[in-house]
């Protein structure tokens, strides 16, 4: 069976599913399949990157980077902008996971 979704590009809330089939059954299957893996596989993702070896190393790095800017002379504030700017380029995936979907997700997974 062949299926596509289709988000809506005003509404990104907002998805159709197409299928080759229209059956009913086919696509009650299909959403099963979702609404039982998507949330263990956000679980997974958000363990992954909370994990506290990712974050005791995280934190070296932002020593290093740290101590490396202000051994090279640069002014306080700007060693501070630049740490910041650092440390924010590894929040992407968490600022892109953390929506009222992926947290109802999460909870529906954690009730269950």
């Amino acid at each position: 069976m062949n299926f596509d979704i289709e988000i809506d590009k005003k509404d990104k809330k907002k998805a159709k599913i197409k299928s080759d089939k229209d059956d009913p059954e086919e696509i009650r299957e299909i959403l099963q399949v979702v609404s039982t893996e998507v949330p263990a596989l956000v679980k997974n993702i958000f363990t992954s990157l909370y994990d506290p070896e990712i974050a005791e190393n995280f934190g070296k790095g932002v020593g290093a980077l740290y101590k490396q800017l202000k051994e090279q002379g640069l002014p306080e504030d700007m060693i501070k902008e630049i740490v910041m700017n650092f440390s924010e380029s590894f929040n992407i995936v968490g600022k892109a996971l953390d929506s009222d979907m992926i947290r109802q997700a999460v909870a529906k997974d954690r009730d269950d």
